[in-house]
């Protein structure tokens, strides 16, 4: 048996004993969810500053953004299908997708990721370098798209995320010498591949149901209260987790990708840890990664493979000012990858 055949067959049987990390690993594999090429980051003029000054990305709350009816659409697409389910199961294995179905409603878990609907951020990219749909929010304003290179990311030493208090706290506990910093609560820049077509949709909703179920049935030969219980945890932190990467194939234009936490007090993110600003009128409320290298070291040098001036009236202006702006602030290995959308502006 292949490397990766053992592994998926050591996830299985981890998955079914109640281990989500090991389901949702399974299912990566088997609908190719994690995103392998590179991917951009679209910004405004003042989001790319703050990101190349600071070496941070924002993730904003899903609920104060477009995409919650999008977290609304995974919902009902989950509900949907476990009623479908419902129709073809009877005794214990009823009770077990009930209560998952009231659980869901109530947007909450408390397994493993002590995932669930309430307090989800999402840090967004998107496999396409020059969208015209992506250009649209920005006016005539020029946008910029960061296009962060796969390859430079994966390979070592890379680049990770870290939630930026975290990274001062270890900064602190060092002496506040970056260069002794050791990795403690870093994750993968691994962006997933979000789902539009309904019918890939339909299957992994249906898989992971599916492996919910074969956990429930193998924990219920310990007894049916530890099955239930611990089942219903199992298949609720998956199915939340999996949510924010369903979205309406209406906006299949975006490519898109993200990166999604799901916070919770039981970890300690703390509300203090949630920073607020201004967009569209709104308090948006969002979370600050610290991007460093796999070490948890400060970037040599940015793993980015081009940056996107988008469509606007003084395109070869902010092109200048990019270019200059790299060239000033320690970062002009950059400067020969700015480049101009190939879209003209037509009044966006």
């Amino acid at each position: 048996m292949a490397i990766l055949d053992e592994y998926l067959e050591h996830c299985r049987i981890l998955a079914e004993n109640g281990s989500s990390l090991s389901g949702i690993s399974l299912l990566i594999n088997q609908f190719d969810l994690i995103s392998t090429s590179d991917v951009y980051h679209y910004t405004d003029i003042n989001g790319f500053i703050s990101i190349m000054e600071k070496k941070e990305l924002w993730a904003s709350h899903i609920a104060f953004m477009n995409d919650r009816s999008e977290y609304l659409h995974g919902k009902e697409l989950f509900g949907q299908e476990l009623k479908r389910k419902l129709a073809f199961v009877s005794g214990r294995e009823e009770e077990f997708l009930r209560q998952v179905e009231r659980s869901l409603e109530e947007e909450l878990s408390d397994g493993f990721f002590t995932a669930g609907g309430r307090d989800v951020f999402s840090l967004s990219f998107s496999h396409a370098p020059d969208s015209l749909e992506m250009w649209r929010g920005y006016g005539k304003d020029s946008g910029i798209a960061i296009g962060f290179d796969h390859r430079q990311c994966a390979s070592f030493p890379g680049m990770c995320l870290i939630r930026r208090e975290m990274y001062e706290k270890l900064l602190a506990e060092y002496g506040g010498n970056e260069q002794q910093v050791r990795p403690k609560y870093e994750q993968g820049f691994i962006p997933w591949t979000v789902l539009y077509d309904n019918e890939k949709k339909v299957k992994l909703a249906d898989a992971t149901i599916e492996l919910g179920l074969a956990c429930f049935r193998n924990l219920c030969r310990t007894g049916r209260k530890k099955g239930l219980a611990a089942g219903s945890q199992f298949l609720l932190d998956m199915i939340f987790y999996l949510i924010p990467f369903f979205k309406h194939r209406g906006f299949a234009g975006e490519e898109e990708c993200r990166i999604v936490e799901h916070l919770a007090e039981g970890r300690g993110d703390k509300a203090s840890n949630i920073q607020f600003h201004e967009r569209g009128g709104i308090v948006l409320p969002y979370i600050r990664y610290k991007m460093t290298d796999k070490y948890c070291r400060p970037l040599v040098q940015m793993p980015i493979r081009e940056i996107v001036v988008g469509p606007g009236v003084r395109q070869n202006k902010v092109m200048e000012s990019v270019k200059y702006f790299l060239e000033k602030n320690n970062m002009g290995y950059l400067a020969g990858k700015v480049r101009a959308s190939d879209i003209p502006y037509i009044g966006i």
